[in-house]
């Protein structure tokens, strides 16, 4: 109750006193001392009020200063373990701002201003009950003067520096052809990256020899040094790199130094607008969100305001909906409507990079062709709000400059428009290209829209490279869903290159499915400009058991019939074979093949077998690693951005990558583990429970996190066990007492167990047991 009960409850104490003829004695409260808060009484009166027969008792007086109270607080039910400081005065109880502070409570929002302290019956949306008995008090507040707990629908992995054991690997895909007919050349090629990385980063390089047949020489493609700072998701690299674009811009090889943002250092970061929902529960219930009927969150909550953040799931329009669930099973729904676009930067990201080298030239053809003369570029993207995002884009080099800026406005939940504008010159004049796009996506119905018109002398690098702007560039897709498992969609595509006449070609699809794992598709295609340039085909896709696929198939192209037949069994991902077979008949030539693979922890193998009408040819292939790291060589499956080598010590020991088993250590003890994510926590184990009884693990689980485009050594100490079992007994012949104390070894300790029998955990080869008798040692 509030102060005004306090007053009548001292009404309460007087007319008793006068009935049973006693004097309540009720001292003053004490302040609080500078140390710990000093007890408080139950009421403010220093003595017995007395009144005369048939008299009305008169209130106790109330002090001219304020009194201090030491209360111990809850909040809206919930204990806060705090004891704060009220004062009592004339208008009942008031609070300063500290104290509401250290309850967790924003002064400002509950309209303090310029005030210090305000009275507590003042306060609009709040309700106290005062026990002065207890010494505590109850505050409950409405759920906007409330900070609402906020919950995290996504929990992103953690992320660290990473690590890195200095090493080596070569990801190698060799291919051989053996000689096949009277005019036929046996030939072999092997596609190759060649890794170096450590601490400071990582040296990639890759490139073709072709080792037997025709033009046997070796050709490099790309060789750079990366490294990456995840915390900052920034990436440095330098020697052969791809220059980032927008979707108004064009990339270009080029060898030499970026800068660049670099998000795809942390896969599970969204970058793009994410949802906030609040909503309130009355009591403590349960909370679950749905995002277009799926769940993506739950969680339980105490009464009171909550907001869910980082509310995703989905690309395009959908619902997401809140369900609060009390312990008596009652719910309370609330949905929302959403749009998402991923291609929109969240509030103060940004996205940059900045490129500056030498043009490549010649790529494929030739190991070391470079332009004379150095290019730069830059691209940068910022969010400015949920609903703008800027673009910028420049690149220059000798003869050509080109700038442009656009933007990606989002309309709401009618979609995203977004345009940019681009402008070049240099020694072949001056040009202008101009981009406006529409997209809008549900997941009924989606389009797609854009249109690119650059002027005859619009250009930028690669221009200056020799491949030319599209001068007409546009794209209308729509898609059309009437039910779960059926789409249709349209498309009319429209480009022109600089002398050539405008190709038009337009498509549809149509696709069903027709239960569990059977699936139907029509596919047709006219060329607006040629009316003989046309196509249609038909599919049919179903499952077999056995994880077996199969797949039928027919049409015409360009007046010509056309079929297939196809089954296949991909290998399992713990190792085993696979296997294809095809056939088909295209532009009236008819042919066959089938294949055979292999997977196995160090890699796969492939036989291919063809008939294409004109002989039978056959074709091996092997693809895989190896590894140089931790003093051994070791072959394993292509490694990708991470891995790990596991050391156990151990042959024939179980591993297991995030709980599914992944392979068995070798002879040696190791294992290797090719796909990890860098710079997060991944989850390595080894199966204890298939170890020898004398092998003992200290742990069996560890968490590492490599850097991008390195491994680390993941070891497990395992340790041989000599244990032993000795019975002791006295002078005269008895088992010594349970429990008494044994020293082994002048270290480990350990006690008596039934029948004098001593477990010695690591035994030696001479082992000095000391036993602690009540009658001496022993």
């Amino acid at each position: 109750m509030k102060a005004g009960g306090t007053r009548a409850r001292a009404r309460f104490c007087a007319l008793l006193a006068l009935a049973l003829g006693l004097a309540l004695a009720c001292p003053l409260p004490a302040r609080a001392g500078q140390g710990a808060p000093a007890s408080v009484p139950a009421t403010a009166a220093a003595a017995a009020i007395t009144a005369p027969p048939g008299a009305t008792p008169a209130p106790p007086a109330i002090p001219a200063a304020p009194i201090e109270l030491w209360l111990e607080v809850s909040v809206n039910g919930a204990a806060t373990g705090a004891v704060a400081r009220f004062t009592r005065g004339a208008q009942g109880l008031r609070v300063d701002a500290d104290t509401l502070r250290e309850l967790g409570l924003d002064p400002a929002t509950l309209g303090f201003g310029e005030a210090r302290e305000r009275d507590l019956d003042a306060i609009p949306g709040l309700r106290y009950s005062f026990d002065a008995a207890a010494q505590s008090i109850s505050l409950r507040l409405a759920d906007d003067l409330r900070t609402p707990l906020r919950l995290q629908a996504r929990n992103p992995r953690e992320v660290g520096a990473g690590s890195a054991s200095p090493g080596m690997l070569l990801n190698y895909d060799i291919y051989a052809q053996p000689r096949a007919g009277s005019s036929a050349e046996s030939r072999a090629s092997a596609l190759h990256e060649l890794r170096w990385f450590d601490a400071r980063g990582a040296i990639s390089s890759t490139g073709v020899a072709t080792l037997h047949g025709p033009g046997r020489r070796y050709l490099r493609h790309d060789t750079s040094w990366s490294w990456a700072d995840p915390v900052a998701l920034t990436s440095l690299q330098v020697g052969d790199l791809i220059t980032r674009s927008l979707t108004w811009s064009r990339s270009l090889r080029i060898g030499g130094i970026e800068w660049r943002k670099n998000f795809d250092l942390r896969p599970d970061l969204v970058t793009y607008p994410m949802t906030q929902i609040a909503g309130s529960a009355v009591v403590p219930s349960s909370v679950a969100l749905y995002v277009n009927g799926m769940q993506q969150f739950s969680s339980t909550v105490p009464d009171g305001p909550f907001v869910l953040d980082q509310v995703a799931g989905l690309n395009g329009a959908g619902q997401a909906t809140v369900v609060t669930r009390d312990s008596l099973g009652r719910e309370v729904a609330t949905s929302v409507p959403l749009y998402v676009d991923t291609r929109l930067l969240a509030p103060g990201l940004s996205d940059y990079a900045a490129a500056f080298g030498l043009p490549r030239r010649d790529y494929g053809l030739r190991s070391f062709s470079y332009a004379a003369r150095p290019a730069l570029t830059g691209s940068l993207r910022h969010g400015l709000t949920d609903a703008l995002t800027v673009e910028a884009h420049a690149e220059a080099a000798a003869g050509v400059a080109n700038a442009g800026a656009g933007a990606l406005i989002r309309l709401g939940h009618a979609g995203v428009l977004h345009g940019a504008l681009a402008a070049s010159g240099g020694g072949d004049g001056s040009g202008a290209q101009a981009t406006l796009g529409y997209q809008y996506l549900s997941p009924r119905f989606s389009v797609d829209v854009q249109s690119t018109r650059a002027s005859s002398d619009y250009a930028d690098l690669g221009t200056r490279e020799g491949v030319p702007v599209n001068r007409v560039n546009d794209r209308i897709t729509a898609n059309f869903s009437p039910s779960a498992g059926q789409s249709l969609s349209a498309s009319l595509v429209a480009y022109r290159l600089a002398g050539h006449d405008t190709a038009r070609i337009a498509s549809l699809a149509w696709s069903m499915r027709l239960g569990e794992g059977v699936y139907l598709g029509v596919n047709a295609y006219q060329d607006l400009g040629q009316t003989s340039a046309r196509g249609v085909t038909a599919s049919l896709s179903f499952s077999l058991p056995g994880r077996i696929g199969a797949s039928v198939g027919a049409g015409r192209r360009a007046g010509q019939p056309s079929w297939n037949l196809g089954l296949n069994r991909s290998a399992d991902f713990a190792g085993g074979f696979g296997w294809n077979v095809q056939s088909a008949t295209q532009a009236g030539q008819r042919y066959g093949q089938g294949q055979l693979q292999y997977l196995g922890s160090a890699g796969q193998l492939g036989l291919l077998v063809q008939d294409g009408g004109a002989g039978v040819t056959a074709a091996f292939n092997a693809t895989g690693a190896l590894v140089a790291m931790d003093g051994a060589v070791l072959p394993a499956r292509q490694v990708g951005r991470a891995f790990a080598m596991v050391s156990a010590g151990v042959a024939d020991v179980p591993v297991l990558q995030e709980n599914r088993v992944i392979g068995r250590t070798d002879r040696h003890g190791r294992l290797l583990v090719p796909d990890l994510v860098p710079y997060a926590a991944n989850q390595l184990a080894i199966d204890a429970s298939g170890l020898p009884l004398d092998m003992r693990v200290r742990a069996t689980n560890v968490e590492i996190a490599p850097r991008l485009l390195s491994g680390v050594v993941a070891g497990f100490a395992l340790e041989r066990v000599r244990a032993a079992s000795v019975t002791v007994h006295g002078a005269d012949g008895k088992p010594i007492a349970i429990g008494t104390p044994v020293e082994v070894n002048g270290g480990e300790s350990t006690i008596v167990g039934h029948g004098g029998m001593v477990f010695v955990e690591q035994a030696g080869d001479d082992n000095r047991l000391v036993l602690r008798a009540r009658e001496g040692d022993c």
